[in-house]
């Protein structure tokens, strides 16, 4: 798609944010890309890219705040919970968009969210049949005002009403394959102690979501948002879960204790419960989560990753590889 645009990047150099930025670069090869960069080590490898590259932290908001008045289009994949953040980002797109009245598309801002926001008690155990849906505006209006991210995606979905800026969100449920993410943390903790840990009974339910198929997503809501052809009139209709399908956390602690064993790197095959107090850093694997991407459908998002289940071996390998490397240096 040849369109030409310019587009500012948060988050470059994190799993999702650096998956999201490659899957774009190639959708859009005549863009002129821009990403704030903080740490120096890394300009080299994004502007390999083909990416210019300003250096920066989350902390600079007069400068993200000229950026994003300076582009067509604002993806962050940083931080979800980044109130002033988000401000600046909105202020300087709000900015572009009133000095560019005559022109037809406005600054458009995509942010990454997460199912988080869904996420009831830490106790590892089922307690709701209750599935939202982003095509059901009742269910997204419906997220408590203290959930985790919500004051964030509360503050972008009320710019839409300014009319200078067209803000979408996509909240991504848990992110597997190329070794991060929750899985990967479940793994990790079990290769510190020694055997496989989960909280509670482990009937808790989250969606789960291939990272290739996460950054299509990507691709298919800014092709929308650059078509014109939106005609959503609510707010909350640029909302977009990104879920995949359901699992259940002491399915998956079972068969990562089975493949961490017969490696050697544990001493059960059998996952030990744990209360949350004890592996705080095990949260999101003890919660539910449950959402369907009605909406993300309806733009043509397909699925054709492996599945959770299948892609676990290779998850082992590649943490075990990452931590062996760390010990070896």
């Amino acid at each position: 798609m040849a369109q030409q645009f310019s587009l500012f990047f948060l988050g470059v150099t994190g799993y999702i944010g650096g998956s999201v930025l490659v899957e774009l670069k190639n959708r859009y090869p005549y863009a002129q890309f821009t990403a704030l960069v903080r740490n120096s080590k890394d300009i080299a490898a994004v502007q390999a890219l083909g990416i210019q590259v300003v250096q920066g932290s989350h902390s600079d908001l007069d400068l993200i705040r000229k950026l994003a008045s300076e582009h067509d289009v604002v993806i962050n994949c940083g931080n979800s919970d980044d109130l002033p953040l988000t401000k600046v980002i909105l202020a300087g797109l709000e900015s572009r968009g009133q000095a560019r009245l005559d022109v037809s598309r406005r600054p458009i801002l995509i942010h990454t969210s997460g199912t988080g926001l869904l996420e009831n008690e830490r106790d590892g155990a089922f307690h709701s049949d209750k599935i939202y849906d982003d095509n059901n505006l009742d269910d997204i209006k419906s997220i408590r005002v203290d959930a985790q991210h919500r004051d964030v995606d509360l503050e972008i979905l009320s710019a839409s009403q300014t009319g200078l800026v067209d803000p979408y969100i996509i909240a991504p449920c848990t992110v597997y394959s190329k070794g991060h993410g929750p899985v990967n943390t479940m793994i990790r903790v079990a290769l510190r102690r020694k055997e496989l840990v989960q909280v509670g009974p482990g009937t808790n339910l989250w969606n789960a979501v291939h990272i290739d198929d996460l950054t299509n997503l990507y691709g298919l809501l800014l092709d929308h948002a650059l078509s014109g052809k939106d005609k959503s009139t609510d707010p909350f209709e640029r909302f977009y879960w990104g879920s995949g399908d359901e699992y259940v956390w002491g399915d998956v602690a079972r068969e990562l204790a089975r493949l961490l064993y017969a490696r050697g790197a544990i001493q059960s095959e059998t996952p030990r419960t744990i209360k949350i107090e004890e592996e705080p850093i095990l949260e999101p694997t003890a919660t539910n989560s449950r959402s369907v991407s009605t909406r993300a459908i309806a733009l043509g998002w397909t699925r054709s990753g492996t599945s959770l289940f299948e892609t676990l071996p290779q998850e082992v390998e590649w943490t075990l590889a990452e931590v062996e490397a760390k010990v070896s240096k």
